[in-house]
């Protein structure tokens, strides 16, 4: 309860002023540069072995794409109704500008390690507050967030899905993520950029065709959601008085949550996926404009995805009493009007989201350690930490990853809005 008043009374409203407070600044960058981040982020090319803006981005929207994004996407609908799907979308597309801030103070404090630029929100909360102890708070809220919400979670999340579809082999699930996820973490950044620039544009485009011909099947249902969505989102006089008002409320309070939180934005996470990219010819103040740039791109993908699995829930009308899994498998059934469709396509699609937001997660956390000899011990500790989730039935690891959440937020904000200058003046004129 005490989380959830933190959460709820000032976490998001820190997050929603910083947004606010930047967007305003920059002229609103989230909507006149977004075709300049697709430009850049395609012009750009590593030639010294480091990740280049397309693996950056790519690695992001691996780390987004969790076994959550479906099941969150559901619940979104289920608590706060149609409307929720547009502020979901709205606040993602307003929020993205925190993503720009944290890209651009990775890329501009970053160190060059064993011959490698590394960036990352730990160096500039180090560097640019002179915090060396809330760079260490950071480190160890980022090791239990990916241990959590980017292991248990994730694991528990297929797992769980072989349950669904009556196929009790749990350890067979463990071991269908953990090979390959030890293949690729142990295979070097080469490997690792190969897996991410890869397998996500494929799981992604996916993805949305499978959301695409469901919606197509059901279109004679479309134009009524469209209208339900705008007409649960704009609906003020629901907020007059009394269990109505309660119910506005509640539409807008899951939807920005889920806007903020499926892309998790403010965390900092892109500041390392940023901080590892080529500088090229680039002055270190261009190189960080542009970056900043580039990593608007990643949210208003993420959101885009998920408000097309909304509207195929809409579509569907599955039981929304259900939990946010059998919705799910539930709403492909209907759409493919097979019966035990979804039971197939769920587990396929978790498992491809849970295997990239298991590699980015291990990879996000291991900068966590300045020296290279503990990320090999960490990825035996990671991988070793796997069958827990496919084990635990408690609540106590979303407990751990809400806290671990939460702290990333609260820290990663304070140290841009104190570096704000700093991000201004990079920005300035963009």
């Amino acid at each position: 309860m005490l989380l959830r008043n933190v959460v709820v009374w000032i976490i998001v409203p820190l997050l929603l002023g910083t947004s606010i407070y930047f967007s305003s600044r920059l002229h609103f960058p989230q909507l006149r540069c977004i075709g300049s981040a697709f430009k850049m982020m395609a012009r750009t090319r590593s030639n010294t072995g480091q990740m280049g803006s397309f693996t950056a981005v790519a690695t992001i929207i691996g780390g987004n794409l969790g076994a959550g994004t479906i099941a969150g996407s559901a619940m979104a609908v289920a608590m706060g109704g149609a409307g929720a799907i547009f502020w979901m979308v709205a606040v993602a597309v307003f929020g993205s500008v925190v993503k720009l801030a944290s890209a651009t103070l990775g890329v501009f404090y970053q160190e060059k390690v064993y011959g490698q630029y590394i960036g990352s929100a730990m160096i500039y909360i180090k560097k640019g507050l002179n915090s060396p102890l809330l760079s260490f708070c950071y480190c160890l809220f980022l090791v239990g967030a990916s241990l959590t919400v980017g292991n248990l979670v994730q694991v528990h999340a297929f797992t769980a899905s072989f349950t669904n579809a009556g196929v009790p082999a749990r350890i067979f699930g463990v071991l269908l993520l953990m090979l390959p996820a030890g293949a690729i973490l142990f295979g070097g950044l080469k490997r690792f950029s190969i897996f991410m620039s890869a397998s996500v544009p494929i799981i992604g485009i996916a993805y949305i065709l499978f959301c695409a011909i469901g919606i197509i099947l059901l279109r004679a249902n479309l134009w009524p959601v469209i209208c339900d969505v705008f007409r649960g989102a704009f609906s003020w006089n629901a907020a007059s008085s009394g269990t109505t008002g309660f119910l506005f409320a509640q539409v807008l309070q899951t939807g920005i949550s889920r806007g903020l939180f499926a892309t998790d934005i403010g965390l900092g996470l892109v500041a390392i996926a940023h901080g590892r990219i080529d500088r090229e010819d680039f002055s270190i103040n261009e190189h960080a404009r542009r970056q900043g740039i580039i990593a608007l791109i990643v949210p208003i993908l993420v959101a885009a995805l998920c408000a097309m699995s909304g509207i195929l829930v809409l579509c569907a009308a599955p039981n929304l009493a259900a939990n946010a899994t059998q919705i799910c498998i539930d709403t492909f059934s209907r759409a493919f009007s097979v019966p035990r469709a979804g039971y197939f396509i769920i587990p396929l699609v978790v498992y491809c989201f849970a295997l990239t937001t298991l590699v980015a997660w291990a990879w996000f956390a291991e900068h966590a350690f300045e020296n290279p000899k503990w990320h090999t011990l960490f990825r035996i500790f990671f991988l070793a930490a796997m069958p827990i989730g496919a084990l635990v039935q408690g609540t106590l690891p979303w407990q751990i990853a809400d806290v671990c959440i939460n702290g990333l937020l609260l820290i990663n904000l304070i140290a841009i809005l104190r570096l704000r200058n700093r991000i201004l003046t990079i920005h300035n004129g963009v």
